[in-house]
């Protein structure tokens, strides 16, 4: 049986669920599964850390539905400096974590097979990996641009120097090849679904009313609620899982914050409602997530409407884009969204696709984005 590896930032028990928990679920039907997340801290909790009801869980093994969970928890974990001045500090904090490593992560890695290495912090343990066990593969799941999130220097520079270390990098949209190095191994996997559980039945949570969903807390924009709300009192915008953010939206009846909810809860909230919201805000607003994020899929899934930036639109069927901050803008995408008529689909690859991809990519030429006997130009598939 196969041994993997998962280092994120992201934990698998969490309610809340990002790509890799999905990856990591279709790996444990193919062998054993270990999943480890990195970088919380006090610090992180202070700034609310989605992993925060999981802390009295952390520093130990735990076993959930088939994969061994560990959270790793510490007073302090390295952050990013803005005062270049401080560069050496920042890499002195980063050095130190890597090397007080718990035992339980380097067994972890020396006993694995494959290595699915997410980007952000777990970024900076491409070395030791390869350090601690030669023979084991490194898949990246390049989930964001660390530059474009913002990710500390060292981890950016680290990832550079280490990226030929690397076997294989996963994209989930080609947007994201100009964080890359180079191409040369790389692979075009977007986002996946679970059919079956999709496709499940659900009874609506909104009884009579006709409702809106926003998921999620990333780049949360408040404003585009307390903007639209009042000019749309007989639609109720369900808000779920947005944190701290959502402590500034306006108190009104028809605005309905939930806390964070497990996945397949929220599908039902999906399956019913009139349309989606995606309300990211502007600033600094990575273009790739017109193709990365999962919400959008999920609405065109269910055959929802969105309502969306403009950027995230593109020229998508059923996104209808909006300027943040603009109100006329935005109530004109919601207008336009309750009147949309027209049949909205998506062919998804099941997640078992997306995986057979990444441990078998010789079996895929046509996706690999730069194939290994292609120097002179770039290939897309």
């Amino acid at each position: 049986m196969a041994n993997f590896l998962v280092l994120s930032v992201h934990d698998f028990r969490s309610r809340r669920k990002a790509s890799v928990h999905f990856i990591a679920s279709e790996l444990a039907k193919r062998g054993h599964v270990r999943f480890y997340s990195t970088g919380l801290s006090r610090l992180s909790e202070h700034r609310g850390d989605t992993r925060l009801d999981l802390r009295d869980r952390a520093n130990r093994v735990e076993i959930v539905n088939g994969v061994e969970c560990y959270l790793q928890r510490w007073a302090w974990h390295p952050f990013r400096l803005m005062n270049p001045r401080l560069r050496p500090l920042e890499e002195a904090m980063f050095l130190l974590y890597r090397r007080t490593m718990p035992a339980t992560l380097k067994r972890w890695i020396q006993e694995a097979d494959t290595v699915f290495i997410e980007s952000g912090m777990a970024a900076i343990y491409v070395a030791d990996v390869k350090r601690l066990n030669p023979k084991a593969k490194i898949v990246y799941l390049a989930s964001d641009d660390l530059a474009v999130v913002g990710a500390a220097q060292t981890i950016q520079r680290d990832f550079t120097r280490n990226f030929d270390k690397i076997d294989l990098v996963r994209l989930p949209s080609r947007l994201l090849l100009d964080g890359m190095p180079h191409a040369r191994n790389s692979i075009f996997a977007p986002q996946g679904i679970d059919r079956e559980l999709m496709e499940r039945p659900r009874p609506s949570p909104f009884k009579d009313r006709k409702a809106c969903v926003s998921i999620g807390s990333m780049l949360f924009d408040v404003n585009f609620f307390n903007m639209a709300a009042p000019a749309f009192p007989d639609l109720d915008f369900h808000v779920i899982g947005a944190g701290r953010p959502a402590e500034a939206l306006e108190k009104r009846p028809n605005i309905i914050v939930h806390d964070e909810m497990p996945f397949e809860e929220t599908l039902g909230y999906v399956q019913n409602c009139a349309f989606g919201i995606a309300p990211y805000k502007s600033a600094d607003t990575p273009r790739y997530l017109l193709d990365t994020s999962l919400k959008l899929k999920q609405f065109a899934f269910f055959g929802k409407p969105a309502v969306c930036p403009e950027f995230a639109a593109g020229d998508e069927k059923g996104r209808f884009g909006y300027t943040p901050g603009d109100k006329a803008s935005i109530l004109a995408a919601i207008r336009d969204a309750l009147a949309c008529t027209e049949a909205i689909s998506l062919e998804l690859p099941t997640w078992a696709e997306v995986v057979d991809r990444l441990l078998s990519p010789q079996r895929f030429p046509e996706h690999r984005i730069f194939p290994e006997q292609e120097t002179g130009k770039m290939q897309a598939p």
